[in-house]
């Protein structure tokens, strides 16, 4: 076997494909680029911390110097880091990211984001900062294209780290914004001044991942349900990240890809029944006539509210019940026995799903 990331504990003891073993090696090429590129600006010195932002910092590049401090901070790989403040530029020496573990990331919103905000300015940039910006997004999508596993799916950080990094992540809706952007590069004009080949090839990336979708759709006593928040590369089983974030299926992520199937790939073999089957599901799993509370302290309850209706983030894959997890790794059946860090922490109900609902019932009417 090839040289793996330290901790990527999804590969040992596997049997890996020319492809697999071509898409590792590739992955450690790249971190060992970052990597040395940054060996070299230090010159013996230690690494300048680069300033934290739970954002970027911006909600656009707005001028020139914007775009030229969000262009400063992408990776030699290609990509861009998460919650790092962007409005100032990168000075040598710096590191490239505020969590040295997400350098470059597709987690919470990263480097999306930034291709977004770049493509977005570009009609407004001076001819000169138009090419560094064309540049940049191709070597944006090229990390995307790159980062997409041999069966479609795709990591939550590439190159890899190890650890649930890199399992196929749908939590915080990381393979949902790939996956939007991909379609976005391929077909909407804001792209349009990229290479024909980056859009032919970002089309061809979209459906590898629908496929991903369609055959990892999880499936209980014969039916199919909607998917986890994380799943595993190789067998595609959902798995668990962190302690708080234990094996289950997701109701607000899977929506968000439902939806995008729903306008953009309806017509693809066997997307309408997956459809059919996870708005099934989610229809079962509704929570009616009850809404979200959280009292001075944050802790967070049910109260009635009729007409109301939300969905649990996570539901046990076998029970189909509501679940919920502390840092103590344990699933609890209900939210009042977490922690007040944890119930503050996360969004454990939500609504999303009902937008999904709306928009598929409209085209079976």
């Amino acid at each position: 076997m090839l040289p793996l990331t330290a901790g990527a504990n999804y590969w040992q003891g596997q049997s890996l494909t020319e492809p697999w073993q071509q898409y590792l090696a590739q992955s450690a090429k790249l971190l060992q680029l970052d990597l040395a590129v940054l060996a070299t600006e230090q010159q013996g010195r230690a690494l300048t911390a680069a300033s934290k932002h739970k954002q970027f910092g911006l909600t656009a590049i707005g001028n020139a110097i914007e775009a030229e401090a969000v262009l400063s901070f992408q990776t030699p790989s290609g990509g861009w880091s998460k919650r790092t403040d962007m409005r100032i530029a990168r000075q040598a020496g710096q590191q490239l990211g505020a969590e040295p573990d997400y350098v470059p990331t597709f987690d919470n919103d990263a480097t999306s984001t930034q291709l977004h905000w770049l493509a977005d300015f570009y009609p407004r940039a001076a001819p000169s900062q138009q090419q560094r910006i064309v540049q940049a997004i191709e070597r944006g999508v090229a990390l995307i294209l790159l980062a997409q596993y041999p069966n479609g799916g795709f990591p939550q950080s590439y190159p890899l780290r190890g650890g649930y990094h890199d399992a196929i992540t749908l939590n915080d809706n990381a393979l949902y914004q790939l996956m939007q952007l991909l379609w976005q590069v391929a077909y909407d004009k804001r792209f349009a001044m990229l290479a024909d080949s980056t859009k032919a090839d970002s089309a061809a990336a979209f459906y590898r991942a629908v496929d991903w979708l369609l055959a990892n759709q999880v499936a209980v006593n014969g039916k199919r349900t909607v998917w986890g928040a994380q799943h595993h590369p190789l067998s595609g089983e959902p798995v668990a990240a962190r302690k708080f974030e234990q094996v289950a299926l997701v109701s607000s992520e899977s929506a968000k890809l439902l939806q995008l199937l729903l306008r953009h790939a309806a017509d693809y073999p066997g997307v309408a029944q997956s459809l059919a089957d996870a708005a099934s599901w989610l229809r079962q799993k509704q929570i009616k006539d009850k809404d979200r509370y959280r009292d001075a302290e944050g802790r967070l309850s049910l109260i009635d509210r009729p007409g109301s209706v939300i969905w649990s983030r996570f539901y046990g894959i076998s029970s189909g019940l509501p679940v919920f997890f502390d840092r103590d790794g344990k699933t609890y059946s209900d939210v009042s026995q977490l922690s007040l860090e944890r119930q503050r922490g996360y969004g454990w109900y939500q609504s999303v799903a009902s937008e999904f609902l709306a928009e598929y019932d409209k085209t079976q009417s």
